[in-house]
Protein backbone atom coordinates (compact mmCIF):
# COMPACT_ATOMS: atom_id res chain seq x y z
CA UNK A 1 0.00 0.00 0.00
CA UNK A 2 1.29 3.44 -0.92
CA UNK A 3 0.43 6.91 0.28
CA UNK A 4 2.58 9.06 -2.05
CA UNK A 5 0.39 8.42 -5.11
CA UNK A 6 -3.27 7.47 -5.30
CA UNK A 7 -3.24 5.94 -8.78
CA UNK A 8 -6.82 4.69 -8.65
CA UNK A 9 -8.11 8.12 -7.68
CA UNK A 10 -6.03 9.80 -10.39
CA UNK A 11 -7.44 7.43 -13.02
CA UNK A 12 -10.98 7.94 -11.80
CA UNK A 13 -10.50 11.71 -11.81
CA UNK A 14 -9.15 11.65 -15.38
CA UNK A 15 -12.04 9.58 -16.62
CA UNK A 16 -14.47 11.81 -14.76
CA UNK A 17 -13.01 14.93 -16.41
CA UNK A 18 -13.39 13.40 -19.86
CA UNK A 19 -16.97 12.45 -19.15
CA UNK A 20 -17.77 15.96 -17.88
CA UNK A 21 -16.32 17.51 -21.08
CA UNK A 22 -18.35 15.23 -23.32
CA UNK A 23 -21.45 15.79 -21.21
CA UNK A 24 -20.95 19.58 -21.45
CA UNK A 25 -20.79 19.45 -25.25
CA UNK A 26 -23.87 17.25 -25.31
CA UNK A 27 -25.73 19.73 -23.11
CA UNK A 28 -24.63 22.57 -25.44
CA UNK A 29 -26.00 20.73 -28.47
CA UNK A 30 -29.27 20.04 -26.72
CA UNK A 31 -29.68 23.63 -25.53
CA UNK A 32 -28.64 25.32 -28.83
CA UNK A 33 -30.24 22.88 -31.22
CA UNK A 34 -27.01 22.75 -33.27
CA UNK A 35 -24.57 19.87 -33.33
CA UNK A 36 -21.95 22.19 -34.89
CA UNK A 37 -21.52 25.15 -32.54
CA UNK A 38 -17.88 25.88 -33.31
CA UNK A 39 -15.42 24.99 -36.06
CA UNK A 40 -13.83 22.33 -33.85
CA UNK A 41 -17.10 20.39 -33.72
CA UNK A 42 -16.96 19.67 -37.51
CA UNK A 43 -14.52 21.77 -39.52
CA UNK A 44 -15.56 20.48 -42.96
CA UNK A 45 -19.23 20.44 -42.06
CA UNK A 46 -19.07 24.06 -40.86
CA UNK A 47 -17.56 25.20 -44.18
CA UNK A 48 -20.21 23.41 -46.23
CA UNK A 49 -22.98 24.66 -43.96
CA UNK A 50 -21.92 28.30 -44.24
CA UNK A 51 -21.86 28.10 -48.05
CA UNK A 52 -25.35 26.66 -47.97
CA UNK A 53 -26.51 29.41 -45.60
CA UNK A 54 -25.19 32.04 -48.01
CA UNK A 55 -27.06 30.42 -50.87
CA UNK A 56 -30.26 30.06 -48.86
CA UNK A 57 -30.34 33.69 -47.81
CA UNK A 58 -29.43 34.92 -51.30
CA UNK A 59 -32.07 32.77 -52.99
CA UNK A 60 -34.69 33.80 -50.44
CA UNK A 61 -34.06 37.45 -51.28
CA UNK A 62 -33.99 36.64 -55.01
CA UNK A 63 -37.45 35.12 -54.63
CA UNK A 64 -38.63 38.34 -52.97
CA UNK A 65 -37.03 40.34 -55.80
CA UNK A 66 -38.93 38.28 -58.35
CA UNK A 67 -42.17 38.89 -56.47
CA UNK A 68 -41.46 42.62 -56.63
CA UNK A 69 -40.91 42.31 -60.38
CA UNK A 70 -44.27 40.56 -60.74
CA UNK A 71 -45.92 43.37 -58.82
CA UNK A 72 -44.34 45.98 -61.11
CA UNK A 73 -45.53 44.09 -64.19
CA UNK A 74 -49.05 43.80 -62.77
CA UNK A 75 -49.20 47.57 -62.23
CA UNK A 76 -48.06 48.22 -65.81
CA UNK A 77 -50.45 45.64 -67.22
CA UNK A 78 -53.35 47.12 -65.27
CA UNK A 79 -52.64 50.53 -66.77
CA UNK A 80 -52.33 49.06 -70.26
CA UNK A 81 -55.66 47.31 -69.81
CA UNK A 82 -57.24 50.71 -69.35
CA UNK A 83 -55.35 52.09 -72.36
CA UNK A 84 -56.74 49.18 -74.36
CA UNK A 85 -60.26 50.14 -73.37
CA UNK A 86 -59.65 53.78 -74.29
CA UNK A 87 -58.28 52.87 -77.71
CA UNK A 88 -61.32 50.67 -78.29
CA UNK A 89 -63.54 53.64 -77.50
CA UNK A 90 -61.55 55.82 -79.91
CA UNK A 91 -61.92 53.16 -82.59
CA UNK A 92 -65.67 53.09 -81.95
CA UNK A 93 -65.86 56.87 -82.26
CA UNK A 94 -63.80 56.83 -85.47
CA UNK A 95 -66.18 54.34 -87.03
CA UNK A 96 -69.10 56.45 -85.85
CA UNK A 97 -67.73 59.67 -87.34
CA UNK A 98 -67.14 57.91 -90.68
CA UNK A 99 -70.89 57.72 -91.19
CA UNK A 100 -72.25 60.40 -93.50
CA UNK A 101 -75.24 61.12 -91.22
CA UNK A 102 -73.08 63.15 -88.82
CA UNK A 103 -73.21 66.92 -88.96
CA UNK A 104 -70.17 69.17 -88.47
CA UNK A 105 -71.25 69.72 -84.84
CA UNK A 106 -71.45 65.95 -84.30
CA UNK A 107 -67.94 65.46 -85.67
CA UNK A 108 -66.65 68.22 -83.40
CA UNK A 109 -68.16 66.53 -80.33
CA UNK A 110 -66.59 63.23 -81.32
CA UNK A 111 -63.24 64.96 -81.87
CA UNK A 112 -63.50 66.54 -78.39
CA UNK A 113 -63.99 63.13 -76.77
CA UNK A 114 -61.11 61.61 -78.72
CA UNK A 115 -58.86 64.52 -77.64
CA UNK A 116 -59.74 63.93 -73.99
CA UNK A 117 -59.05 60.21 -74.26
CA UNK A 118 -55.67 60.84 -75.89
CA UNK A 119 -54.82 63.36 -73.16
CA UNK A 120 -55.68 60.74 -70.53
CA UNK A 121 -53.43 58.16 -72.20
CA UNK A 122 -50.50 60.57 -71.82
CA UNK A 123 -51.56 61.24 -68.21
CA UNK A 124 -51.60 57.50 -67.44
CA UNK A 125 -48.01 57.27 -68.63
CA UNK A 126 -47.00 59.96 -66.12
CA UNK A 127 -49.03 58.64 -63.18
CA UNK A 128 -48.38 54.89 -63.38
CA UNK A 129 -45.65 54.23 -60.80
CA UNK A 130 -44.19 51.39 -58.74
CA UNK A 131 -42.10 52.48 -55.77
CA UNK A 132 -41.99 55.99 -57.35
CA UNK A 133 -40.64 54.54 -60.62
CA UNK A 134 -42.63 55.53 -63.70
CA UNK A 135 -43.00 52.14 -65.34
CA UNK A 136 -44.60 53.31 -68.60
CA UNK A 137 -42.35 56.30 -69.23
CA UNK A 138 -39.10 56.08 -71.13
CA UNK A 139 -35.85 56.79 -69.34
CA UNK A 140 -34.38 59.16 -71.93
CA UNK A 141 -34.86 60.93 -75.22
CA UNK A 142 -31.28 60.60 -76.47
CA UNK A 143 -31.51 57.46 -78.60
CA UNK A 144 -31.17 56.82 -81.37
CA UNK A 145 -28.87 59.70 -82.26
CA UNK A 146 -28.44 61.32 -85.64
CA UNK A 147 -24.85 61.44 -86.85
CA UNK A 148 -23.79 64.55 -88.74
CA UNK A 149 -20.56 64.16 -90.70
CA UNK A 150 -18.47 67.27 -91.18
CA UNK A 151 -17.47 67.38 -94.87
CA UNK A 152 -13.84 68.06 -95.66
CA UNK A 153 -12.31 68.50 -99.13
CA UNK A 154 -9.92 65.89 -100.53
CA UNK A 155 -7.88 67.44 -103.32
CA UNK A 156 -10.65 69.15 -105.25
CA UNK A 157 -14.38 68.75 -104.78
CA UNK A 158 -16.11 65.86 -106.60
CA UNK A 159 -16.77 66.32 -110.28
CA UNK A 160 -20.43 65.44 -110.93
CA UNK A 161 -21.77 64.17 -114.24
CA UNK A 162 -25.46 64.46 -115.05
CA UNK A 163 -27.51 61.46 -116.06
CA UNK A 164 -30.35 61.53 -118.62
CA UNK A 165 -33.68 63.00 -117.50
CA UNK A 166 -36.15 60.86 -115.57
CA UNK A 167 -39.84 61.51 -116.09
CA UNK A 168 -42.26 61.63 -113.15
CA UNK A 169 -46.00 61.57 -113.73
CA UNK A 170 -48.38 62.77 -110.99
CA UNK A 171 -51.66 60.95 -111.03
CA UNK A 172 -54.90 61.59 -109.10
CA UNK A 173 -57.67 59.02 -109.40
CA UNK A 174 -56.08 57.59 -112.53
CA UNK A 175 -55.70 60.94 -114.32
CA UNK A 176 -52.34 62.55 -115.07
CA UNK A 177 -52.39 66.07 -113.65
CA UNK A 178 -48.69 67.03 -113.79
CA UNK A 179 -45.53 65.82 -115.52
CA UNK A 180 -42.10 66.59 -114.06
CA UNK A 181 -38.54 66.00 -115.20
CA UNK A 182 -35.65 65.22 -112.82
CA UNK A 183 -31.91 65.02 -113.26
CA UNK A 184 -29.60 63.24 -110.90
CA UNK A 185 -25.92 62.46 -110.43
CA UNK A 186 -24.67 59.06 -111.43
CA UNK A 187 -20.86 59.26 -111.23
CA UNK A 188 -18.27 61.32 -109.38
CA UNK A 189 -14.54 61.92 -109.54
CA UNK A 190 -11.99 63.20 -107.06
CA UNK A 191 -8.78 64.87 -108.18
CA UNK A 192 -5.80 64.37 -105.84
CA UNK A 193 -3.52 66.70 -107.83
CA UNK A 194 -2.62 68.66 -104.67
CA UNK A 195 -1.33 65.54 -102.89
CA UNK A 196 2.40 65.59 -102.12
CA UNK A 197 4.89 64.70 -99.42
CA UNK A 198 4.36 68.16 -97.93
CA UNK A 199 0.55 68.04 -97.89
CA UNK A 200 -0.14 64.40 -96.95
CA UNK A 201 -0.33 65.23 -93.24
CA UNK A 202 -3.40 67.36 -93.99
CA UNK A 203 -5.23 64.14 -94.89
CA UNK A 204 -4.68 62.37 -91.54
CA UNK A 205 -8.09 61.43 -90.17
CA UNK A 206 -9.83 62.50 -93.38
CA UNK A 207 -10.98 60.69 -96.48
CA UNK A 208 -14.01 60.19 -98.69
CA UNK A 209 -17.19 58.14 -98.70
CA UNK A 210 -19.59 56.66 -101.23
CA UNK A 211 -22.98 55.03 -101.05
CA UNK A 212 -23.76 51.75 -102.76
CA UNK A 213 -25.50 51.89 -106.12
CA UNK A 214 -28.13 49.28 -105.31
CA UNK A 215 -28.51 49.01 -101.53
CA UNK A 216 -28.01 50.96 -98.31
CA UNK A 217 -24.32 50.10 -97.82
CA UNK A 218 -21.86 52.94 -97.17
CA UNK A 219 -18.10 52.80 -97.93
CA UNK A 220 -15.62 55.05 -96.13
CA UNK A 221 -11.91 55.38 -97.00
CA UNK A 222 -9.97 57.07 -94.21
CA UNK A 223 -6.35 58.21 -94.47
CA UNK A 224 -4.20 57.70 -91.37
CA UNK A 225 -0.63 58.14 -90.20
CA UNK A 226 1.66 55.13 -90.52
CA UNK A 227 1.93 52.65 -93.35
CA UNK A 228 -0.11 49.80 -94.75
CA UNK A 229 -3.81 49.05 -94.95
CA UNK A 230 -6.09 47.73 -92.24
CA UNK A 231 -8.82 45.14 -92.91
CA UNK A 232 -12.20 46.81 -93.45
CA UNK A 233 -14.36 47.15 -90.34
CA UNK A 234 -18.12 46.83 -90.76
CA UNK A 235 -20.29 48.93 -88.46
CA UNK A 236 -23.98 48.55 -89.24
CA UNK A 237 -24.31 49.33 -92.94
CA UNK A 238 -20.92 51.04 -93.17
CA UNK A 239 -17.59 49.59 -94.26
CA UNK A 240 -14.59 51.61 -93.05
CA UNK A 241 -11.28 51.12 -94.91
CA UNK A 242 -8.19 52.69 -93.29
CA UNK A 243 -5.01 53.41 -95.25
CA UNK A 244 -1.65 54.53 -93.84
CA UNK A 245 -0.13 57.06 -96.25
CA UNK A 246 3.29 57.88 -94.75
CA UNK A 247 5.04 55.83 -97.45
CA UNK A 248 2.87 57.10 -100.33
CA UNK A 249 4.45 60.09 -102.06
CA UNK A 250 2.35 60.77 -105.20
CA UNK A 251 -1.31 61.12 -106.11
CA UNK A 252 -1.08 58.23 -108.60
CA UNK A 253 0.38 55.90 -105.96
CA UNK A 254 -2.31 57.02 -103.52
CA UNK A 255 -5.07 56.06 -105.97
CA UNK A 256 -3.40 52.70 -106.62
CA UNK A 257 -3.32 52.08 -102.86
CA UNK A 258 -7.01 53.01 -102.56
CA UNK A 259 -7.93 50.58 -105.34
CA UNK A 260 -5.91 47.81 -103.70
CA UNK A 261 -7.46 48.62 -100.32
CA UNK A 262 -11.01 48.27 -101.67
CA UNK A 263 -10.53 45.09 -103.71
CA UNK A 264 -13.13 42.36 -103.40
CA UNK A 265 -12.68 38.76 -102.22
CA UNK A 266 -11.65 37.75 -105.76
CA UNK A 267 -8.87 40.34 -105.83
CA UNK A 268 -10.65 42.78 -108.17
CA UNK A 269 -9.34 46.28 -107.24
CA UNK A 270 -11.71 49.15 -106.44
CA UNK A 271 -14.66 46.81 -105.88
CA UNK A 272 -15.65 47.31 -102.18
CA UNK A 273 -17.57 44.40 -100.63
CA UNK A 274 -18.15 42.96 -104.10
CA UNK A 275 -21.05 45.33 -104.78
CA UNK A 276 -21.78 47.23 -108.01
CA UNK A 277 -20.08 50.39 -106.75
CA UNK A 278 -16.73 50.66 -108.53
CA UNK A 279 -13.63 52.81 -107.99
CA UNK A 280 -11.28 53.32 -110.95
CA UNK A 281 -8.32 55.49 -111.94
CA UNK A 282 -9.03 57.91 -114.77
CA UNK A 283 -7.25 56.53 -117.87
CA UNK A 284 -6.22 60.01 -118.98
CA UNK A 285 -5.45 61.57 -115.59
CA UNK A 286 -3.55 59.39 -113.09
CA UNK A 287 -4.37 61.87 -110.30
CA UNK A 288 -8.16 61.43 -110.64
CA UNK A 289 -10.29 58.71 -109.04
CA UNK A 290 -13.73 57.84 -110.45
CA UNK A 291 -16.60 56.32 -108.46
CA UNK A 292 -19.49 54.90 -110.46
CA UNK A 293 -22.13 52.21 -110.92
CA UNK A 294 -20.68 49.17 -112.68
CA UNK A 295 -23.84 47.22 -113.48
CA UNK A 296 -23.59 45.49 -116.89
CA UNK A 297 -25.00 47.02 -120.02
CA UNK A 298 -23.49 50.41 -120.76
CA UNK A 299 -20.21 52.33 -120.25
CA UNK A 300 -19.55 53.45 -116.71
CA UNK A 301 -20.21 57.14 -117.34
CA UNK A 302 -23.76 56.63 -118.62
CA UNK A 303 -25.38 53.97 -116.51
CA UNK A 304 -26.04 55.33 -113.00
CA UNK A 305 -29.71 55.11 -112.10
CA UNK A 306 -31.44 58.26 -110.93
CA UNK A 307 -31.50 58.87 -107.20
CA UNK A 308 -29.53 55.78 -106.16
CA UNK A 309 -25.97 57.00 -105.80
CA UNK A 310 -23.94 59.82 -104.35
CA UNK A 311 -20.27 60.33 -103.57
CA UNK A 312 -18.65 62.88 -101.34
CA UNK A 313 -15.92 63.51 -98.80
CA UNK A 314 -15.82 61.73 -95.49
CA UNK A 315 -16.22 63.18 -92.03
CA UNK A 316 -13.36 64.38 -89.85
CA UNK A 317 -15.41 63.89 -86.70
CA UNK A 318 -18.88 62.79 -85.70
CA UNK A 319 -21.29 65.09 -83.90
CA UNK A 320 -24.14 63.26 -82.20
CA UNK A 321 -27.41 65.14 -82.07
CA UNK A 322 -29.98 63.76 -79.61
CA UNK A 323 -33.00 62.25 -81.26
CA UNK A 324 -36.58 62.47 -80.11
CA UNK A 325 -37.10 58.75 -79.56
CA UNK A 326 -37.99 57.66 -76.04
CA UNK A 327 -36.36 54.42 -74.94
CA UNK A 328 -38.46 52.09 -72.74
CA UNK A 329 -37.51 51.69 -69.09
CA UNK A 330 -35.37 48.60 -68.53
CA UNK A 331 -35.36 47.02 -65.07
CA UNK A 332 -32.71 44.45 -64.11
CA UNK A 333 -34.04 41.99 -61.52
CA UNK A 334 -31.57 40.01 -59.42
CA UNK A 335 -33.19 36.56 -59.53
CA UNK A 336 -30.32 34.47 -58.19
CA UNK A 337 -27.71 34.38 -55.44
CA UNK A 338 -24.71 34.87 -57.72
CA UNK A 339 -23.34 37.62 -59.94
CA UNK A 340 -24.97 37.69 -63.35
CA UNK A 341 -28.19 35.98 -62.23
CA UNK A 342 -30.31 38.78 -63.63
CA UNK A 343 -33.45 39.09 -65.72
CA UNK A 344 -33.99 42.33 -67.64
CA UNK A 345 -37.55 43.60 -68.01
CA UNK A 346 -38.17 45.92 -70.95
CA UNK A 347 -41.21 47.88 -69.88
CA UNK A 348 -43.70 49.48 -72.23
CA UNK A 349 -43.48 53.07 -73.42
CA UNK A 350 -47.04 54.24 -73.91
CA UNK A 351 -47.87 57.76 -75.07
CA UNK A 352 -49.95 59.26 -77.84
CA UNK A 353 -46.75 60.00 -79.77
CA UNK A 354 -45.39 56.46 -79.34
CA UNK A 355 -48.74 55.01 -80.41
CA UNK A 356 -49.00 57.33 -83.43
CA UNK A 357 -52.29 58.91 -82.34
CA UNK A 358 -51.10 62.37 -81.27
CA UNK A 359 -52.31 64.12 -84.44
CA UNK A 360 -55.70 62.52 -84.96
CA UNK A 361 -58.38 64.74 -86.53
CA UNK A 362 -61.63 63.06 -87.56
CA UNK A 363 -63.42 66.29 -88.47
CA UNK A 364 -61.77 67.01 -91.80
CA UNK A 365 -62.74 65.90 -95.25
CA UNK A 366 -60.43 64.10 -97.64
CA UNK A 367 -56.67 64.40 -97.62
CA UNK A 368 -54.10 63.13 -100.09
CA UNK A 369 -51.74 60.25 -99.33
CA UNK A 370 -48.77 60.05 -101.70
CA UNK A 371 -47.54 56.76 -103.12
CA UNK A 372 -44.61 56.54 -105.57
CA UNK A 373 -44.36 53.51 -107.86
CA UNK A 374 -42.21 52.62 -110.86
CA UNK A 375 -44.02 51.51 -113.98
CA UNK A 376 -43.04 48.68 -116.30
CA UNK A 377 -41.78 51.24 -118.81
CA UNK A 378 -39.22 52.56 -116.32
CA UNK A 379 -41.10 55.74 -115.50
CA UNK A 380 -41.91 56.85 -111.98
CA UNK A 381 -45.53 57.53 -111.12
CA UNK A 382 -46.73 59.40 -108.05
CA UNK A 383 -50.28 58.35 -107.09
CA UNK A 384 -52.40 60.72 -105.02
CA UNK A 385 -54.97 58.68 -103.10
CA UNK A 386 -57.85 60.40 -101.33
CA UNK A 387 -58.22 59.33 -97.70
CA UNK A 388 -60.57 60.82 -95.11
CA UNK A 389 -59.50 61.92 -91.65
CA UNK A 390 -61.80 59.30 -90.12
CA UNK A 391 -60.24 56.56 -92.25
CA UNK A 392 -56.81 57.68 -91.10
CA UNK A 393 -58.00 57.57 -87.50
CA UNK A 394 -59.34 54.03 -87.86
CA UNK A 395 -56.03 52.93 -89.30
CA UNK A 396 -54.02 54.74 -86.60
CA UNK A 397 -56.08 53.40 -83.70
CA UNK A 398 -55.89 49.90 -85.15
CA UNK A 399 -52.09 50.10 -85.19
CA UNK A 400 -52.08 51.60 -81.69
CA UNK A 401 -54.15 48.70 -80.37
CA UNK A 402 -51.79 46.20 -81.98
CA UNK A 403 -48.84 47.90 -80.30
CA UNK A 404 -50.49 47.92 -76.87
CA UNK A 405 -51.42 44.25 -77.35
CA UNK A 406 -47.81 43.44 -78.19
CA UNK A 407 -46.57 45.30 -75.10
CA UNK A 408 -49.07 43.52 -72.84
CA UNK A 409 -48.15 40.18 -74.39
CA UNK A 410 -44.47 40.76 -73.62
CA UNK A 411 -45.23 41.82 -70.05
CA UNK A 412 -47.43 38.76 -69.59
CA UNK A 413 -44.61 36.52 -70.78
CA UNK A 414 -42.30 38.22 -68.27
CA UNK A 415 -44.79 37.57 -65.47
CA UNK A 416 -45.16 33.90 -66.36
CA UNK A 417 -41.39 33.51 -66.42
CA UNK A 418 -41.02 35.22 -63.04
CA UNK A 419 -43.69 33.02 -61.49
CA UNK A 420 -41.75 29.95 -62.64
CA UNK A 421 -38.59 31.57 -61.27
CA UNK A 422 -40.19 32.07 -57.84
CA UNK A 423 -41.37 28.45 -57.70
CA UNK A 424 -37.93 27.17 -58.61
CA UNK A 425 -36.18 29.44 -56.12
CA UNK A 426 -38.50 28.38 -53.32
CA UNK A 427 -37.89 24.73 -54.18
CA UNK A 428 -34.12 25.20 -54.16
CA UNK A 429 -34.29 27.06 -50.82
CA UNK A 430 -36.36 24.28 -49.27
CA UNK A 431 -34.05 21.48 -50.37
CA UNK A 432 -30.88 23.38 -49.56
CA UNK A 433 -32.26 24.14 -46.07
CA UNK A 434 -32.92 20.43 -45.55
CA UNK A 435 -29.34 19.63 -46.58
CA UNK A 436 -27.93 22.30 -44.28
CA UNK A 437 -30.07 21.01 -41.42
CA UNK A 438 -28.65 17.52 -41.76
CA UNK A 439 -25.16 18.94 -41.41
CA UNK A 440 -25.69 21.45 -38.62
CA UNK A 441 -28.85 20.73 -36.61
CA UNK A 442 -28.92 18.48 -33.54
CA UNK A 443 -30.80 15.19 -33.70
CA UNK A 444 -32.50 15.78 -30.36
CA UNK A 445 -33.62 12.17 -29.76
CA UNK A 446 -30.22 10.68 -30.46
CA UNK A 447 -28.42 13.37 -28.49
CA UNK A 448 -30.75 12.88 -25.50
CA UNK A 449 -29.91 9.17 -25.43
CA UNK A 450 -26.21 10.01 -25.45
CA UNK A 451 -26.73 12.68 -22.80
CA UNK A 452 -28.44 10.20 -20.47
CA UNK A 453 -25.70 7.66 -21.03
CA UNK A 454 -22.98 10.22 -20.29
CA UNK A 455 -24.84 11.45 -17.24
CA UNK A 456 -24.82 7.91 -15.83
CA UNK A 457 -21.10 7.67 -16.58
CA UNK A 458 -20.58 10.95 -14.75
CA UNK A 459 -22.36 9.71 -11.64
CA UNK A 460 -20.47 6.41 -11.82
CA UNK A 461 -17.17 8.22 -12.14
CA UNK A 462 -17.94 10.38 -9.14
CA UNK A 463 -18.72 7.24 -7.08
CA UNK A 464 -15.51 5.52 -8.19
CA UNK A 465 -13.48 8.61 -7.34
CA UNK A 466 -15.00 8.57 -3.86
CA UNK A 467 -14.15 4.85 -3.44
CA UNK A 468 -10.60 5.44 -4.64
CA UNK A 469 -10.14 8.17 -2.08
CA UNK A 470 -11.44 5.83 0.68
CA UNK A 471 -9.04 2.98 -0.24
CA UNK A 472 -6.08 4.62 1.51
CA UNK A 473 -7.86 4.85 4.84
CA UNK A 474 -6.64 1.33 5.72
CA UNK A 475 -3.08 2.64 6.19
CA UNK A 476 -4.23 4.59 9.25
CA UNK A 477 -5.23 1.29 10.89
CA UNK A 478 -1.75 -0.06 10.35
CA UNK A 479 -0.16 3.06 11.75
CA UNK A 480 -2.45 3.03 14.84
CA UNK A 481 -1.64 -0.64 15.63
Amino acid sequence: MRIQHNIRAMNADRQLGMTEGILGKSAEKLSSGYKVNRAADDAAGLSISEKMRKQIRGLTQASANSEDGISMIQIADGALTEVHDMIDRCMELSVQVSNGTNSAADRQKIQDEIDQIITEIDAIKERTKFNEIQVLKGIGVYAPDRVVRTLLPVGSLPDWVDCPAIDMENEVDGKTVLSETYKGSYAASMDFKDYSADTKQDLYGKGFSTTCCTCDKFYCVEFTAGTGAQPPVQSGNSYVFKLGIDDIHSASDLIDAILDLTKDSNGVPGHPAGHYTRLEKDPTNPNKLWVYDERPGTPYNTKMDWGLFAAGVMYEKEVRIPGSHEEPLQVALQVGADTGNQMVLKMATISSHALGIDNIDVRGGYIYEKQVVRTSKGKYRRLMVQVSGADQAIKAFGKAKDKVSAERSRLGAYQNRLEHTVKNLDNVVENTTASESRIRDTDMAREMVLYSNRNILLQSGQAMLSQANQSSQGILSLLAG
